[in-house]
């Protein structure tokens, strides 16, 4: 995989003035560490019982913190010195970007958005991976940095499924570091679905470091790299036996999914030799599957579990993996609101609502919650309406022309271009069946895999034309720095209020309780979890009190918390509450999200 061609990235500088010189946007030594923190490090983070939030809210910290920083030194360069010294890109597939970051910042004026907390958390979500497209658009030019961030991700791989392997086994209180979760096969990802995908991203890096390799002549293969060759296999092999034991159908489809793309990538546009080292790597993973099935009559595989999953998968083809109720429910969302979307954010709301609808017209479908669609498609265009469907979908195309144009005028992709080929197919094809774009430990690859493919087969725009929109440029540095402190105050504020919550939980004083929560009801960012704790607190004291006011107010306040942030525990709850009071007026609030054959019941104890 030489790096030729006339499409292969180079660090231009414009024309400078007669006193001027060239400025980086970031040091290297800037750059370089923090970005790879937010890629590879994340996964292996979890908050600890020292949170309320004992999953999300440290890999949240990160993964959007060192972005955060680098937007805010960089922002604040360009702002001062300009694209004329800084060399600053802004090509098309960014602006097209930030044209959707408009839109989802003006959708308030459209549509209801209510639960404040959980936007303003998804909209920073959207603004970092935004950010770190363009940074890295700009800056991550190195291919040794690529094999580093896919190294540090593959470890990261390896001992989330040593990790893996102790908690099938209850074995993981030998490790403070490991996640208090015994039985799942999950790691420190904290989801079956999100596991499988990173250790199919992990062996998708493994194939691609193997074919890298690969290509390095015997002469200059010696000491460190034939050693990284090597130990890159045997890394591979792991991460392969973690994919199958996962037992995630995605996860295992994208990495097809991914494998397919990379080998007609390197077929059209690279040297055909290397699909030899494709497949023997493709073959590495093979045999981890059958090692998987051998070891499975001894107890130490999941392998008739995923032979399971794949025969349902075949038989009942039709149900897509239990997910055709939930994509069901999910087009009644769609049809409900089928043009302003409901708001980003907002969709597993609007599931509770339209899932009582569907029930009553298929009773045999099963009543579930869920916060997600199964399908970011699907849930993208329930929150965002027709016309940002649209915006995505044209999009899509826009970067699929670019992509086959560049295969078929058999263009020499570099290296980082071939691998990012690959990484963008496999996050979006799990995206049909998955959720990877709202865990952003993830799809923050999908930011880099972008970055370094959009600027080789997408024309670039000229020095000159940088120089001639220098305000607006200027303008975008000033809005990446203050959109980045914007975002470093809601993490801090949103830190301090969940270490606030859990204080709450740890004490038996009614009224310390109640200041705690008070007190992190003032953070937005965590507000909708302090509303939620706040009628837990009110139920106990209703319970305690047998006072009908303060049922009255824990009723309120249930209500309220699971308008904003709904949860089963918050539904029977007050369901509970119909049972022992018979409230015919709560029942009537109720009953859209209870299931049909509940109904008569609830009806005959409100009466």
């Amino acid at each position: 995989m030489k790096n030729s061609g006339r499409k292969v990235y180079r660090k231009e500088n414009p024309r400078l003035p007669a006193s001027g010189r060239a400025l980086p946007l970031l040091p290297k030594w800037i750059f370089y560490p923090l970005i790879l923190i937010s890629l590879a490090l994340p996964n292996l983070i979890f908050s600890g019982p020292s949170w309320f939030d004992t999953l999300h809210i440290m890999k949240w910290a990160w993964t959007m913190v060192p972005v955060a920083l680098l937007s805010l030194t960089g922002g604040a360069v360009l702002a001062l010195y300009g694209p004329e010294r800084t060399g600053f890109r802004f090509d098309g597939f960014a602006l097209l970007w930030f044209a959707l970051l408009a839109f989802v910042t003006l959708q308030p004026l459209w549509a209801d958005i209510f639960a404040r907390s959980t936007y303003m958390k998804e909209w920073f979500f959207f603004a970092s991976l935004f950010a770190a497209y363009v940074l890295c658009y700009n800056l991550f030019g190195s291919e040794e940095a690529l094999r580093t961030a896919l190294w540090l991700a593959n470890c990261n791989a390896a001992v989330n499924v040593v990790f893996a392997e102790l908690l099938l086994r209850g074995m993981n209180g030998v490790c403070p570091l490991i996640m208090n979760v015994p039985g799942n096969y999950i790691g420190n990802t904290g989801q079956q679905e999100m596991f499988g995908l990173w250790m199919a991203m992990a062996v998708m890096n493994g194939i691609f470091l193997h074919t890298s390799y690969a290509r390095i002549s015997a002469s200059a293969a010696r000491g460190g790299r034939r050693f990284a060759a090597h130990a890159n296999l045997l890394l591979l092999a792991f991460n392969s036996w973690g994919l199958w034991n996962s037992t995630t159908r995605a996860g295992v489809l994208s990495l097809l999914t991914g494998v397919i793309i990379i080998s007609l990538v390197v077929c059209r546009c690279k040297d055909k030799k290397l699909l030899k080292p494709i497949g023997a790597a493709s073959l590495i993973v093979l045999l981890a599957l059958a090692f998987n099935i051998s070891m499975g009559h001894f107890g130490w595989s999941r392998s008739y579990s995923l032979i399971s999953k794949a025969s349902d998968m075949l038989v009942n083809a039709r149900n897509v993996g239990a997910r055709k109720e939930i994509w069901m429910t999910s087009w009644n969302v769609v049809k409900e609101h089928p043009l302003a979307g409901v708001g980003l954010g907002h969709f597993k709301w609007h599931y509770l609502e339209a899932q009582g609808r569907a029930l009553r017209e298929h009773p045999w479908m099963k009543w579930q919650f869920t916060y997600w669609a199964h399908s970011e498609y699907l849930q993208w265009l329930a929150e965002f309406g027709l016309f940002g469907a649209l915006a995505l979908l044209g999009a899509m195309l826009w970067w699929l022309r670019a992509f086959v144009r560049a295969l078929s005028r058999k263009e020499n992709l570099s290296d980082m271009a071939v691998w990012g080929c690959a990484m963008i197919f496999l996050i979006c094809f799990d995206a049909l069946f998955s959720r990877p774009f709202h865990r952003i430990e993830n799809v923050i690859w999908l930011s880099l895999a972008f970055a370094v493919v959009n600027r080789e087969i997408f024309p670039e725009s000229g020095a000159s034309e940088r120089i001639r929109f220098s305000a607006a440029y200027r303008s975008f540095g000033v809005f990446l720095a203050a959109v980045s402190v914007a975002g470093m105050l809601f993490l801090a504020s949103g830190c301090a209020a969940d270490k606030r919550l859990r204080a709450a939980t740890l004490t038996n004083s009614a009224s310390l309780q109640r200041a705690h929560i008070d007190a992190a009801m003032r953070s937005l960012m965590e507000r909708d979890e302090a509303n939620e704790q706040l009628a837990y607190h009110l139920l106990s004291v209703a319970k305690a009190t047998g006072r009908p006011e303060d049922l009255r107010a824990c009723v309120g306040q249930l209500l309220k918390s699971f308008g904003t942030r709904p949860q089963a525990k918050q539904l029977f709850e007050l369901a509970e509450i119909v049972r022992r009071t018979g409230d015919g007026a709560l029942f009537e609030r109720l009953a859209p999200y209870l299931h049909p054959s509940a109904l008569g019941e609830g009806a005959a104890s409100a009466d």
